[in-house]
Parts: C-alpha cells; sequence; structure tokens
C-alpha cells in the first residue's frame, strides 16, 4: 500500500460521512471505515460494520480496519469521528432513559473509546497522526428540545481539548481537535426541519436558513474540511467552526 495517507472515519454511509470517504478516495487516499455497512474489503477501502452504541465491540472493530493494512505504507493517520445522532428531540423531562444512555453511547462514549484506541493501537507509528472531531455549533449554543445533541458536542469539545493536552507533553503525540461543519444540507438537517414544533421550537430558523441557501452541500463540506486540515490549519486542541476557519484563510468554495 503505497499512498499518501490513511483515513479512519466513522458513519459513511450518508451524509457528511459519505461526502468524506468520497473526497478521500478521489485523492487517492486509503480509507478505513466504521459503520452500519456489511464488511467490505476492496482495494484501498475496508469497512467493517460497527454498532457504535454497543461499547464492547468498539475497539476489536477498529483493531481489525487497521490489521487489514500495512500502517508503515501510509504517510500520515487521520482518524475522523464523524459519526452522530440527533435523537431524542424534546424537553428533557420527557426522555426515556434508554434513548438518553444511546445518545451518550454514540455521540460521547464512541469518540472516546476510538480516540483512547486510536492513540494507543498507532503508538508506534512514526509519522503525523491526528484526530478530526466532528462537533457543531449546538455544543456552544443551547436549543430547546436538545439538551441530548447540545450537551454531547459540548461534552465532545471539551474531550477534545483534554485529550489535546494530554497530547502536548509528548515527543510523539497525536494532534487533536474539533470541527464544527455548520448547517449542512444532510438527512439530519431533514430530520430537524420535519420535527415537531412542539419539541423542537427553534425548527422554522432552520427551515429559513434552507430557503434562504444557507447550508452547505456535504460535498462542500467534506472538500473544505479535508483541505483545511492538509494544509495545517487545525491545530492541538482547537476547536473550529468550518466557514469561519475557511473565511480567515480567505479561501471560497463553490
Amino acid at each position: 500500500m503505497a499512498v499518501m495517507n490513511l483515513y479512519i472515519v466513522t458513519g459513511t454511509t450518508r451524509g457528511l460521512g459519505r461526502a468524506l470517504a468520497e473526497a478521500i478516495m478521489a485523492d487517492k487516499n486509503y480509507l478505513l471505515t466504521l459503520s452500519s455497512a456489511p464488511d467490505r474489503f476492496e482495494h484501498r477501502s475496508h469497512n467493517v460494520q460497527c454498532d457504535l452504541s454497543r461499547s464492547e465491540t468498539i475497539t476489536t472493530s477498529l483493531e481489525r480496519l487497521l490489521k487489514s493494512v500495512v500502517l508503515e505504507d501510509a504517510q500520515e493517520l487521520i482518524l475522523i469521528n464523524n459519526a452522530g445522532i440527533l435523537d431524542p428531540i424534546g424537553p428533557l423531562d420527557t426522555i426515556e432513559p434508554e434513548l438518553i444512555l444511546k445518545h451518550l453511547l454514540v455521540n460521547q462514549a464512541a469518540p472516546a473509546i476510538l480516540m483512547s484506541a486510536f492513540i494507543r493501537l498507532t503508538r508506534t507509528f512514526s509519522a503525523s497522526r491526528r484526530i478530526i472531531n466532528i462537533s457543531s455549533g449546538a455544543g456552544k449554543h443551547p436549543y430547546a428540545g436538545w439538551a441530548m445533541y447540545c450537551s454531547s458536542k459540548a461534552g465532545l469539545n471539551m474531550m477534545t481539548q483534554c485529550a489535546a493536552a494530554d497530547q502536548q507533553y509528548l515527543d510523539h503525540g497525536v494532534t487533536i481537535c474539533a470541527v464544527s461543519p455548520g448547517k449542512v444540507e444532510t438527512d439530519m438537517q431533514v430530520q430537524v426541519r420535519a420535527s415537531d414544533p412542539q419539541r423542537f421550537p427553534a425548527r422554522e430558523d432552520f427551515i429559513r436558513a434552507k430557503q434562504q441557501g444557507k447550508l452547505l452541500s456535504a460535498e462542500v463540506a467534506a472538500r473544505m474540511l479535508l483541505d483545511l486540515d492538509r494544509r495545517g490549519q487545525f491545530k492541538n486542541g482547537g476547536v473550529y467552526a468550518l466557514q469561519e476557519t475557511m473565511i480567515r484563510k480567505g479561501d471560497e468554495f463553490a
């Protein structure tokens, strides 16, 4: 395997994750994915089926992926924790305990387990290692009806910063950051716009954003994120808003 970079991406069956996978492959990189799709091992693209709400299977699934390639042939290793869920939506006192637990397992526990395993399992890899956690503006802005989503993304941001602080003291540490892609036209946005306004009062704001053409396509957001990472714009411990970072660079994407 002679490739420029080796990417590990979660949640690639749709939305931003699928767009990231397509852009990574288009650039002739090697792609390893954890998703709900069946196991697949093809040229430059391997997938292991993994339910991120089952925490006991996550580390072994990542180990299977990493063993399917020769890591030393890659110039860089990049883990992108993209997978996430929006449900449950509604006031916290109306949400069943099992839905609270599932949300935290997917949006917080799974990224933590993958970060821990990635750092540990690739410790002997001599070149650059990076982790990009896909966050959300909801991690900094409270919304009625999104107690779980806002808090899980806020927790992901803090977990990113703490893990990055761990790594800064090491001679060969992993660079860890979080990136909020902004409003991107995905199935999650469709779900938001279809929400019950009694359970998510801010629904109309998202409908207006769609009507006013303020949403990025998943393909553009993926290209922006990968380009900024490739140019070293994401620093260890940083929590970034994708479009604001792009504007500061003076770049435009169509």
